[in-house]
Order: structure tokens, then sequence, then C-alpha cells
């Protein structure tokens, strides 16, 4: 197994500073502190449910943005190198350290959906929205909203699932007064019909509608109503599978028991060969083989980061969808969207299939842009933006 020399200077391989709260001790708050077992493999702490729950507001979103590692800079900041150690006796795909690191620097430059509308970012981006601000929304709630959203998600794109979530919390505020918009007594208001409506841009939304209406009866009546805090008992809501049921336990409560593998993830691990193709003919069977290998550590993450790298590639994706759920106080508000633009269109127009990205992230010099698709560029060319990257991203790698 290759070994990283303590003097390399890839992205990923750096103590991550300490980060400090204003509400209390880091060990309170911001749980970093990790458990050793065998080989030396870290894994995050367990989390206690009861203690979460008791979380007034500020806390608990303190406490779940960074347990989820959704802070400012997130792939430009480096990983502690201990997340990458597994035990002596597993076996890591070829060149997996290498490729991780070029696609956390590739992600580090632009801003994808998932970014602004992903699983644990479209409750607080869709309530903005509506004049609703983080600290109004409930932590309760926005459990709720994780896992609705998560359940409209499936076969649909970010962008079409923050409209339909944007349609349910406009409704539950205008028709329904509810003063703190989507709540479980709100939705459970809505009949099926007119829930299918406000939800009728996403797939199989009639289906949806229904599983959500039922789902949120028996969150009333069986869980205190709230989210369950188990992988069994989210699996046992109508219409919520393996991918949604881990999403949900991470982004709702902290757990990270499994990695959330949709057709991004499943695509692109096949063609890294991280997982077996012939092997894994389901998403639940990549997750599976992906586990087996895959530094605990990097549960949290990988999704985030193959989704939205995914979504940066595919043709059909529109600035202007995931740009138009950006509130105007964002950060994120100030960056150069010109550039942004650019860079998408770089990217869709000249290398537009996986496995030539999946090549280049391998460390495979085999892109020529003007030779393979015979454009001419005003600006920078993809295949120059790609040696800048690479450049920021040297390997010493020791046999």
């Amino acid at each position: 197994m290759q070994k990283i020399s303590k003097y390399s200077s890839m992205a990923i391989l750096r103590k991550r500073p300490l980060v400090k709260t204003e509400t209390g001790p880091e060990s309170e708050l911001l749980p970093e502190k990790r458990t050793k077992i065998k080989q030396e493999e870290v894994v995050p702490q367990p989390v206690d449910i009861d203690w979460v729950k008791s979380l007034p507001n500020k806390q608990y979103f303190e406490w779940i943005v960074v347990r989820n590692g959704n802070v400012p800079n997130r792939w430009a900041t480096p990983l502690d190198p201990s997340i990458l150690v597994t035990p002596a006796s597993t076996k890591v795909p070829y060149k997996f350290q290498e490729t991780y690191a070029r696609m956390r620097v590739l992600r580090s430059k632009i801003l994808a959906p998932v970014d602004i509308i992903g699983g644990s970012s479209i409750p607080v981006t869709v309530a903005s929205k509506c004049g609703i601000s983080k600290e109004q929304i409930s932590p309760r709630d926005y459990r709720l909203q994780v896992l609705l959203g998560v359940m409209l998600s499936s076969q649909t794109k970010d962008e079409v699932t923050a409209m339909a979530m944007l349609n349910i919390m406009r409704y539950c505020i205008d028709e329904l007064h509810s003063e703190e918009g989507m709540t479980l007594e709100a939705v459970l208001q809505i009949n099926e019909t007119k829930l299918d409506e406000l939800i009728h841009s996403v797939g199989f939304h009639t289906r949806k509608a229904k599983y959500i209406l039922s789902t949120c009866k028996i969150l009333q009546d069986q869980f205190s109503s709230d989210v369950p805090a188990t992988i069994n008992e989210l699996l046992g809501l109508p219409g919520v599978g393996p991918k949604m049921a881990y999403l949900t336990l991470q982004k709702a409560w902290g757990k990270i028991e499994g990695i959330c593998v949709d057709v991004h993830v499943d695509r692109l691990t096949k063609l890294w060969k991280w997982v077996d193709a012939q092997k894994c003919k389901t998403p639940d069977q990549t997750r599976t083989q992906l586990q087996n290998w895959l530094p605990k550590g990097l549960w949290t993450e990988i999704n985030g980061l193959l989704v939205g790298f995914g979504q940066i590639i595919t043709k059909s994706r529109n600035l202007g969808d995931m740009l138009q759920f950006l509130p105007p106080d964002d950060p994120r508000s100030s960056l150069d969207w010109d550039l942004q633009s650019q860079l998408y269109k770089e990217i869709q127009q000249n290398i537009m299939s996986y496995p030539k990205w999946v090549k280049y992230l391998e460390g495979k010099r085999e892109l020529n842009v003007e030779a393979e698709i015979n454009v001419k560029h005003e600006e920078k060319t993809v295949e120059e933006t790609m040696v800048k990257l690479e450049n920021d991203i040297s390997v010493k790698v020791e046999d």
C-alpha cells in the first residue's frame, strides 16, 4: 500500500487548525475528537441522540454544520492525514489518494448546486427565500425539512427539488398561516391532491405526495413528531430507501453509519474501479463494497464531493438555476460569478464525458482539447485550467 511522505504537499494532507465556538468548549459542541480502533483507523465519535434533541437552535446548528463538514472553504481546507489511514489488511484502489486530492482541488474552484440546495442546505436556503432566518427554524422542523427534501430529490435535480420545497413552504406560510413555515403540523393540513400540485415538477410526484403525507402521519403517531434517529426506523418509512436514509441520518442527526450512494457516486466509483462494476448492480451494492475499504473519516464528505463533481460536468446544468436560490446576504454572493460561469462553460463544452475526467483525476496526461473537440477559445482552455490545478497538488509518494 502506498504511503504518503510527511513532506508531501498534497492539498489534503495537512493538519487542520482547531475550531473554537462562542457558546461553549470545543469538546461540547464540535465533537472533533476521534476514537481510535484497530490499525489506527479513525472514525467520528458516536452521537448521543438525547443530547442532540436537547440542543437549542443556535447550538444545534453550530454542531450539525461542523459535524457534517459544511464549513466555509470546505474543499480547500486540508484534511487531517490520519483520516486517510486504513487497516494494513485493507486493499486501497490504484491511485486513490492522488485522485481524491485532485477531486478536492477541483471542487474548491467551483460552487455546485449541492453546495447551495443539497440535503442539509435546502431547508435554510428555502426558508430564507420566504423571509425566515436560520435562527427562526427549530431543530425539529429542520430535521423534517431535510427528510422531505431528500424524499423529493429522488431522480430529480437539486434545482427542481428546491423549487418544490419552496412551493410547499410558501403554501404553508400564505395559505395555512404557519409563521414557522414548513412544520409537521402544517404539512399534515395539506391534502394529497394539493401537495401533488405543489411538487408536480419532481419525478414521480404523485407517488411522493402520498409517501410524504403517510410519513408525516407516522412521525406524528410513532416518533413524537420528530424524524427517526436510526437507520432501520428510517428505512421503515414509506418511500425511503438506503440512500435517503443514510443521508437523512447524517444531515439531520450527525450520525455517519453509511455512505449515501446516488447516480454520481455509483457511476464515478465504478469508472475509477473503486468498486467492482460487475458485482455492483445496484447503488446499495456499491455502497456496501465502498464501505469495505474507504476510510471512515471520508464517509461524511464523499457524497457531497462526488455529487458536486458530477453536477459540474453534466451539460444540462444551468448556473442561473442554482443562483436564484442564493440569498443576497450569503457570503458566496461575493464570488466572481463571471469566472464561475466561464469555468462551467469550459467544462461543459470541452470535457463532457466522464471517462476523460476520470483519466485526468488519475493523473494521466491524455487530454487534448483542441485535437478532440476542435473548438476555438477566447479565454483559457480547460486543459490550461487543469494544468494550473495540477500544479497546486504536487504529490510525493513513497513505495
